[in-house]
């Protein structure tokens, strides 16, 4: 087979497991929602308490902000330092943005629109972007292992995994093990997709780690309060429920891990908290997911109008003959 062709099964191949994998997991979910009725799922959803709402809301604005960390730690990993309110603008728009529609579609796009024109290369761009993975994944891996070794969670009877997870703990937690000792000791460059990078320093890989255990537990926090008010449910298994669903949607690579963020939640919390848990999801999905994307949809257009119209004004004043009285006539 030619490389051409190569290069397109593997730019084809990706996508379409995705749509795979999401019709699927759409399928499972709409299965699982005809086993409660429309007045047991209406009574969930109105049943939140306002002032939870109130709260879930605003931590999710504050987790938000956190999310503009990340950035900021890749920008200090490429010792390339910007202005806050730029690394604000593209770190929100990234991420309410790539949120929901995927690192490839929207998140990379933006970055190199952006981080292009305040003066970053392609290659810098690129290893920030690898940054930014590797910031979320050892927050993931560090909270997860911890958290799925002393509260494993107890799968359903349909659902069947290769190991426990509790032994899904240890493997992130080794994993998260392995990346601290390697940035404590190996130094020299690691040829990845034609760029050669460092590990960052362990003082950078602990804030990686924190501001990322500390973005989960916040969005896993937003989860628990709109969960319905007349359950009893530990938080240790909504955040272990939480870390284990957000793990697999990220692997399956669909978009916003529609469809396969609540199907592996449905599963993993309707045992304790009911099947009207559905209800609760799906409020997250709309603050925590999509009022974020229509506010950053907003900014966006705002934004790039604005600019335009700068550029605008810069130009027209380039062009703009002297008046007699700068002549001196």
């Amino acid at each position: 087979m030619s490389p051409v062709w190569k290069n397109r099964l593997r730019s084809i191949a990706g996508p379409l497991l995705a749509l795979v994998l999401f019709l699927a997991a759409m399928r499972l979910l709409v299965g699982e929602a005809k086993k409660i009725s429309w007045d047991e799922f209406t009574a969930a959803l109105t049943g939140i308490p306002w002032i939870y709402l109130g709260i879930a809301s605003l931590l999710i604005a504050m987790n938000y902000v956190l999310l503009i960390t990340y950035d900021l730690l890749a920008l200090r990993y490429l010792r390339r330092p910007l202005p806050l309110r730029r690394v604000a603008l593209v770190g929100f728009l990234g991420y309410s943005l790539g949120n929901n529609l995927g690192t490839l579609i929207a998140a990379a796009p933006l970055r190199f629109h952006f981080y292009t024109r305040w003066g970053l290369s392609p290659s810098q761009i690129v290893a920030l972007i690898a940054f930014l993975g590797l910031t979320f994944w050892s927050g993931l891996c560090f909270l997860g292992g911890i958290v799925l070794i002393a509260y494993p969670v107890s799968l359903p009877e349909d659902i069947s995994l290769p190991i426990g997870t509790r032994a899904l703990g240890v493997v992130l937690l080794a994993l998260w093990i392995g990346y601290a000792l390697s940035c404590a000791i190996w130094h020299k460059p690691i040829p990845i997709g034609g760029l050669s990078l460092r590990t960052p320093h362990i003082g950078l890989m602990g804030l990686q780690t924190s501001v990322a255990a500390v973005d989960l537990t916040i969005s896993a926090t937003a989860l628990y309060l709109v969960l319905p008010a007349n359950t009893v449910v530990p938080f240790t298994l909504v955040l272990a429920a939480y870390l284990v669903a957000i793990a697999v949607a990220l692997a399956t690579q669909v978009p916003g891990g529609l469809g396969i963020l609540e199907l592996i939640l449905l599963k993993l919390l309707a045992g304790t908290v009911g099947q009207t848990v559905l209800a609760s999801i799906l409020i997250f999905r709309v603050l925590y997911y999509v009022l974020p994307m229509l506010f950053g949809i907003i900014l966006m257009v705002v934004h790039e109008l604005w600019e335009g119209a700068a550029q605008m004004r810069i130009g027209t004043a380039r062009v703009t003959p002297p008046t007699d009285d700068e002549l001196g006539c």
